[in-house]
């Protein structure tokens, strides 16, 4: 899939295109809009529910496409703030912490369930039953 990308960025600047304009779709377009950026390209993120509202909208995809470049080229749309790499880059580290945070949340209630199940309640004698005073 990145030969492909890649081709069409050549493709692209070939045909002298400066500007791509994309509607926000789930998270497929993040590949896509990652790599025309680091080729150099102008992206512009459009949300869905932006465009969906304008007029004249077709329904095929390469109509749909020459569309929002006329749409896009007469200013009626204006793209969503994508953050910088950087801060990209961390918040899906921090969004990535939170889940390990619940993971690990899950699975400490998952073990002293089941020690519960098995009668033994370590939370009487200990206020972290992972904690320091919990191992001795």
């Amino acid at each position: 899939m990145i030969r492909s990308l890649l081709s069409m960025a050549d493709r692209l600047r070939c045909l002298g295109v400066t500007r791509v304009v994309m509607e926000a779709t789930s998270d497929y377009w993040k590949p896509v809009f990652y790599l025309l950026e680091a080729q150099g390209f102008e992206v512009w993120l459009v949300n869905a529910r932006d465009v969906k509202h304008l007029p004249g909208r077709p329904k095929t995809d390469k109509l749909d496409a020459v569309w929002l470049a006329k749409v896009a080229e007469r200013q009626m749309l204006r793209p969503s703030f994508v953050p910088p790499p950087a801060i990209r880059l961390l918040r899906d580290l921090t969004r990535y912490r939170v889940d390990l945070v619940e993971a690990r949340t899950a699975e400490k209630q998952r073990v002293e369930k089941l020690l519960e199940d098995a009668q033994i309640k370590l939370s009487v004698v200990a206020s972290d039953i992972f904690g320091v005073s919990a191992g001795r």
